[in-house]
């Protein structure tokens, strides 16, 4: 890619067109299983049919399973909330995941699911997210300090790979918030291997939709499995450590601390260090690979809307007058809020909602069969062309309070829906709006006039290639 020249930068006209940024076009009709194993392994979004984007719901049989897409909202809150009780967490999720986050709050069902839900809800307390932000500032401006080192003082630029830049700086955040009390070596030994399991998933999301024998070779498993190994024995040394200063008498009140203190509500049994690390890995995963990928996507629209990246510096010195970001900010930042949930809806950090059904059910006057894999598929609801009004056009105004009042129930879900939303929805908005803003302070972001990244879908939504933008030091 060239970067583009002062000469050939879009005029300022050329900035206020409606931006309407990369997605993946799709198919007509749903396509033969010939067709679409190769699609899955290369980008699921790419078996996404045309049908999913239009109708309510849609159903097919695919390598033996009944599949039903349901993209209505009100029938999406019958599945994830007032029937959740009839539509399981899928296996597909626990067989993809389980390796590296076991059987934790994110993939636990029943009576286990509910005693860590209870157990670990009050870690995300709003209160206590919004304590954390000077350490998300902080993280942000090691990010922004090895840019510096990197381009030699403010006036200066550079292209790079911001995706990268993100989960640096997201990682930075779990390590000193939720894996607090993590060496060095240890934090190496989970980005690696963290970076290791994702580059082969989308390899085990074809098998476990084929419904393979666990036992079945495809590239990159190996690495996987010892990656999984290697994480998770990572995160339970952390935890024998911590483990062992409470009992010396250190403080417990971090998040370690406190699900090493948690208690059964009925039996008074305190979780094992296997379910601790289960969650510590969850929240791993779910905390720092979706809030980068949120920051990523958001960073290169403001990079393609350069009017809106300006909007939200001038409303970032208006109310932080210039200093860093502190927790009573946060609920001010009404603007950049906006733009990170449009973000948001057009690059969900998750896809894909997956349930199936427990029991021969119906759906709005439809049977379903017991075990068919019901799909909420986000990317395309957050694009539907019943429900949004030009769904592929960058529009953070969507967002005002009044428009935003409007939304149905299901019309919108980053987080997810029901008792099963994400534990740490807070964290990542208030982490992405403390990020960003920080950033923004100190940096510009510029678009090469070319890179269009394909958004790819390996359990968080990813820019194929990376994110490469222009960074330019205020």
């Amino acid at each position: 890619m060239v970067a583009t020249t002062a000469a050939a930068r879009p005029t300022h006209e050329m900035f206020d067109l409606p931006l309407y940024p990369p997605t993946v076009p799709p198919v007509e009709r749903p396509l033969p299983l010939v067709i679409s194993i190769p699609r899955l392994i290369q980008n699921p979004i790419r078996t996404y049919p045309d049908a999913i984007y239009k109708e309510d719901r849609l159903g097919r049989t695919f390598a033996g399973q009944n599949i039903l897409w349901v993209m209505a909202p009100n029938l999406i809150e019958r599945i994830l909330l007032s029937e959740a009780d009839r539509y399981a967490k899928s296996p597909w999720e626990t067989r993809v995941l389980g390796p590296i986050i076991g059987n934790g709050v994110l993939t636990a069902m029943g009576a286990s699911w509910r005693w860590q839900r209870k157990a670990t809800a009050p870690l995300f307390r709003h209160a206590d997210v919004l304590a954390y932000t000077p350490a998300i500032v902080a993280a942000a401006e090691t990010q922004i300090e090895a840019w510096r080192q990197r381009g030699r003082g403010p006036g200066t630029s550079f292209f790079t790979d911001v995706e990268t830049a993100m989960k640096e700086a997201t990682f930075d955040v779990i390590a000193t918030t939720i894996l607090s009390g993590i060496t060095p070596e240890e934090a190496a030994i989970v980005k690696r291997s963290d970076v290791a399991y994702m580059r082969h998933i989308t390899w085990e999301f074809a098998a476990t939709v084929l419904n393979a024998p666990t036992w079945l070779w495809y590239p990159g498993k190996r690495t996987m499995r010892d990656a999984g190994h290697a994480l998770r024995g990572a995160v339970l040394s952390i935890v024998a450590r911590r483990r062992a200063e409470i009992e010396r008498g250190g403080p417990a009140n971090d998040v370690v601390g406190r699900l090493i203190a948690a208690r059964h509500p009925d039996t008074g049994e305190p979780m094992s260090d296997e379910m601790i690390v289960n969650n510590l890995a969850t929240f791993l995963e779910a905390g720092h690979q979706t809030t980068a990928q949120a920051l990523t996507w958001t960073l290169y629209l403001l990079a393609r809307q350069p009017q809106w990246q300006q909007r939200l510096r001038d409303e970032v010195q208006r109310v932080t007058g210039g200093g860093p970001v502190r927790p009573e900010h946060i609920a001010e930042l009404q603007m950049t809020t906006r733009v990170l949930e449009e973000s948001m809806r057009l690059y969900p950090p998750v896809a894909t909602v997956v349930r199936v059904a427990v029991d021969d059910t119906e759906l709005d006057g439809q049977p379903i069969a017991k075990d068919t894999i019901v799909i909420a598929p986000i990317f395309a609801i957050h694009r539907h062309r019943a429900r949004w009004e030009d769904p592929d056009r960058f529009d953070p105004d969507r967002f005002l309070p009044e428009r935003k009042a409007q939304f149905e129930r299901g019309q919108y879900m980053p987080f997810g829906f029901g008792p099963r939303t994400c534990l740490g929805l807070t964290l990542a908005m208030v982490e992405g709006i403390a990020i960003l803003a920080t950033l923004l302070q100190k940096a510009r972001f510029e678009w090469d006039g070319e890179h269009k990244p394909e958004p790819v879908s390996a359990i968080v939504l990813r820019p194929k290639g990376g994110m490469r933008l222009k960074v330019g030091l205020i």
